[in-house]
């Protein structure tokens, strides 16, 4: 009886995912999340992110499943929204956080930075930040500079060349050793 059940909720839930073109799953959503096809940095990124967490330089955020996990990204992702949001006026990226497989879209083409959740993969062309919610966390807190991140393969930033300089310095003015000082 519950197995039916079980099938009927995924199927619903299936059904939902194909009617939201825009709507893109990731593992908060149960679905198992393939590297490769993510982003052609994520799994770069990944291996950083293991080899930080193994060598215990980033603490490793706790598995949380479902709705606990993504409501622990979303507000590690306002968070970020706020610190960027003086710098990034007029930017436009897409954001991928490879551990949950999750894409965000951040917009400062308005008057205020915005962020729009389970967007679909960027095109080769658009901006695209990969990351992990552990980076993510150690930025906000202040235990990583922007800097760091990005020496150490933890953050990469996908866009072309004068638009690259361009956004990993804003992310850097967001997040220098001195914000992390002053935190």
């Amino acid at each position: 009886m519950a197995t039916g059940r079980r099938r009927k909720r995924l199927a619903l839930s299936l059904g939902l995912l194909l009617l939201c073109g825009e709507a893109q799953a990731c593992s908060y959503d149960g679905l198992a999340l393939d590297l490769a096809l993510a982003h052609p940095a994520s799994l770069d990124v990944s291996l950083a992110l293991h080899q930080a967490y193994q060598s215990k330089r980033l603490a490793t955020p706790l598995l949380l499943p479902g709705g606990f996990g993504m409501r622990r990204t979303l507000s590690m992702l306002e968070k970020l929204r706020v610190a960027l949001a003086p710098v990034v006026a007029g930017e436009s990226f897409s954001l991928l956080l490879v551990e949950p497989g999750l894409w965000a879209h951040f917009d400062g083409s308005g008057a205020q930075l915005r962020v729009t959740l389970h967007v679909a993969a960027p095109g080769a062309d658009d901006n695209a930040i990969i990351t992990g919610e552990g980076v993510l966390q150690a930025l906000v807190q202040g235990k990583l500079s922007a800097e760091q991140a990005l020496q150490a393969g933890l953050l990469q930033v996908q866009a072309a060349p004068g638009q690259r300089e361009r956004l990993s310095g804003r992310w850097s003015q967001a997040f220098t050793p001195s914000s992390i000082a002053a935190r």
